[in-house]
């Protein structure tokens, strides 16, 4: 890890946790198509739905047929971890437009979490949009 904050040392940086998610996204396609889910909704869920463990949580509860109300309250109770996430990251981006940091927020994994993290420590404390935008567009695509 450098100490540049560049788009590009941001997506170099990232490359390596892509192989995280797409051992992820290959177990919540099998999972999903054994649960009778077409190859259409896996693919619209892994587009809408920007959480792993979210999706796990979706196709079980899809399956045994549970309440819309019921899914929504699961999704979200698992990732309000993201929010204690995007508030430890916020105090770095300061700087940052409220447009900006909320692209951030809504972006942020738990891998562009701990590489915002290490990065600090590469660059003495600072965070930038062109960074960390560059590595969550990397976990997203």
């Amino acid at each position: 890890m450098t100490d540049e904050l560049t788009a590009r040392t941001g997506i170099a940086e990232t490359l390596p946790t892509v192989f995280g998610y797409i051992g992820i996204g290959l177990a919540f396609g099998m999972i999903a198509r054994s649960n009778h889910l077409s190859v259409g909704l896996v693919f619209l869920l892994s587009a809408v739905v920007y959480a792993g463990s979210a999706q796990f949580i979706m196709v079980t509860l899809i399956a045994l047929k549970s309440p819309i109300l019921s899914i929504v309250l699961s999704v979200f109770l698992v990732n309000s971890r993201m929010i204690l996430l995007s508030s430890a990251v916020a105090p770095y981006l300061k700087k940052e437009s409220l447009f900006r940091n909320i692209i951030i927020g809504s972006f942020l994994t738990d891998e562009s979490f701990a590489l915002s993290m290490n990065k600090l420590n590469a660059t003495d404390g600072a965070l930038n949009f062109d960074w960390l935008n560059a590595v969550n567009m990397v976990a997203y695509c």
